[in-house]
């Protein structure tokens, strides 16, 4: 298994001067949000043998003990359309809450998400860009609803599926309106998404640092070490972490991975 630190908002900040954290064991548990994934209609990655329905590869993360599903319309995020009807349709079947994600950047697809029973709506990295409407969703939605994404890609803001580039992390983060405009950020680090490459917890820590909101830990988890060291951190506000390619890939179990992060 490859794995190795890329240049991130870690090693930025570190050119930067800024302060380095120290992780620290005492903090609440480490929530998990398996990932089910949504194109054309089925989920992207399977399990048990193919299956590709969505509701039942969330069912099974529920039946293992997952507590959240994380549920991404990628068909939405990449511009390519949208799994709209059955994305609400399992945001209200499901037995636990659901946070939703995947292209919602505009005021139009916001709106639909707000109209499902999904518990959290993940706003785009784009909107970032764009605080009015940032400060109006969450006007409207609440400041625990609304989740804002920040994708970080080499040390930039990125918005993953479109070519937004709201310039060098360290430089565009600090000072941002969204920083405890929200309760949580879903920090993503694009260039290890999907890689199974180990997490930099440092980039996440170091994002968590910068005002109140939670952050949501996702990209590059790849083996039960990297949730040890997210769950090191709850204490510094890294409280949760989505879960994909490594639990599909059977890196580890889900009940291995709760377990670690009691």
């Amino acid at each position: 298994m490859v794995r190795g630190r890329g240049p991130g908002l870690g090693a930025a900040a570190a050119r930067a001067g800024w302060p380095p954290v120290t992780p620290v064991a005492a903090g609440p548990p480490l929530t998990l949000l398996p990932a089910v994934d949504v194109a054309a209609g089925r989920a992207v990655q399977v399990v048990d043998g193919g299956i590709d329905d969505p509701y039942r590869v969330a069912m099974g993360w529920v039946e293992r003990g997952a507590q959240w599903i994380h549920l991404v319309d990628l068909d939405r995020a990449f511009g390519r359309g949208d799994n709209a009807d059955q994305l609400g349709t399992l945001a209200a079947r499901l037995p636990v809450p659901v946070q939703l994600s995947g292209g919602l950047g505009t005021a139009s697809s916001i709106d639909w998400a707000a109209g499902t029973q999904a518990a959290r709506l993940v706003l785009a990295s784009s909107t970032l860009g764009d605080v009015d409407l940032l400060t109006s969703v969450v006007a409207r939605h609440g400041r625990d609803r609304v989740v804002a994404a920040v994708d970080v890609r080499q040390g930039r803001v990125v918005s993953r599926g479109t070519r937004v580039d709201l310039g060098p992390a360290q430089e565009f983060l600090p000072g941002h309106p969204v920083l405890g405009l929200t309760s949580r950020l879903l920090v993503a680090d694009a260039a290890r998404d999907g890689s199974r490459r180990g997490s930099d917890v440092t980039l996440f820590a170091e994002i968590a640092a910068l005002g109140t909101s939670r952050v949501i830990a996702s990209g590059g988890i790849a083996q039960l070490a990297d949730l040890r060291a997210l769950r090191a951190l709850t204490g510094q506000g890294v409280t949760e972490a989505v879960l994909g390619a490594a639990l599909y890939h059977d890196e580890f179990t889900l009940e291995q991975a709760l377990e670690v992060c009691r």
